[in-house]
């Protein structure tokens, strides 16, 4: 079958013929390649036409495709097992290595950045005690409701869902503020700082064409923090060993409460994390 052939039977099985929307090609209109495997920075579509692959699975296979010691690995630990409802040696070397080199003192692996980032939410709102989350329009922090709003020309003041099926309520406490607009950001805390659990942000915005942040920006995020009592989360599931080994944190030299990464952590296999600052996972212990 060609692309074509096999695009349209993928519509009856699959919303789109596809698992998420912007693999569709709508906006481009053409049909999609069907991708069969990679190799390097190279992919193959059913056709066998070659491709140079600048998105790589949107950014975890930065070794390129089919790294023979990411295989080799992968295969190795396979023939041990696929998983346990247990602990593992293997996830305290893993904890152990990005918190070296992430510089950061705790952290709870889990299945996805959404995973991640919805997590790091609910250990800012346990730990501060309060409920508001404050993100900027363009940021990208996964499929959670409270992170689905759209806002509209009343950025300031109307919380509107973005995607069909958020209700009104799983987003009246998400506030929008403008990225890389200090203003926007100081209204937003002199209206409801004392509510405000934490503050996300990616350092570098991928979704609305890798926008980097700041770094007056991101400095004045950590000092206004600091000032009402709020948390900082970095999300870095885009950024995290990628822009530096140690993260936007490195580049900027700024320092965030809590962090968030994915799937580059595992060569592209699905997984993900967040961690911190020791005190933060007080809530946590038994």
């Amino acid at each position: 079958m060609n692309n074509l052939e096999i695009f349209n039977e993928s519509k009856r099985y699959m919303p789109g013929g596809v698992n998420s929307p912007v693999r569709a090609y709508t906006g481009l209109n053409i049909n999609p390649p069907v991708i069969k495997r990679g190799k390097g920075a190279y992919i193959y579509d059913e056709e066998g036409k070659r491709y140079i692959d600048f998105v790589l699975a949107w950014g975890p296979m930065i070794l390129g495709h089919s790294d023979e010691e990411v295989i080799n690995e992968a295969i190795n630990t396979l023939r041990e097992a696929q998983a346990f409802g247990a602990p593992t040696y293997l996830e305290l070397e893993l904890a152990k290595l990005i918190c070296e080199v992430y510089g950061i003192d705790m952290i709870r692996l889990v299945n996805s950045g959404t995973e991640a980032t919805m997590s790091a939410i609910k250990l800012a709102r346990g730990y501060t005690k309060r409920d508001k989350v404050v993100k900027f329009s363009g940021c990208y922090h996964g499929h959670f409701d409270g992170f689905l709003v759209d806002a509209g020309s009343g950025v300031m003041t109307e919380n509107i869902p973005g995607s069909a099926g958020v209700p009104k309520d799983s987003i009246k406490n998400t506030i929008i503020a403008n990225y890389n607009d200090i203003d926007s950001i100081k209204e937003v805390f002199e209206k409801w700082g004392n509510e405000i659990a934490c503050v996300i942000v990616e350092p570098v915005a991928g979704n609305m064409g890798v926008v980097p942040a700041t770094r007056e920006f991101l400095k004045f995020l950590r000092d206004i923090t600091i000032k009402y009592g709020a948390l900082l989360i970095f999300d870095e599931v885009m950024t995290g060993f990628r822009v530096a080994l140690g993260g936007a944190k490195e580049v900027y030299d700024i320092e965030p409460d809590l962090v968030t990464f994915a799937k580059i952590m595992g060569g592209g296999l699905p997984c993900g994390a967040y961690g911190g600052k020791k005190i933060l996972w007080r809530i946590y212990h038994h």
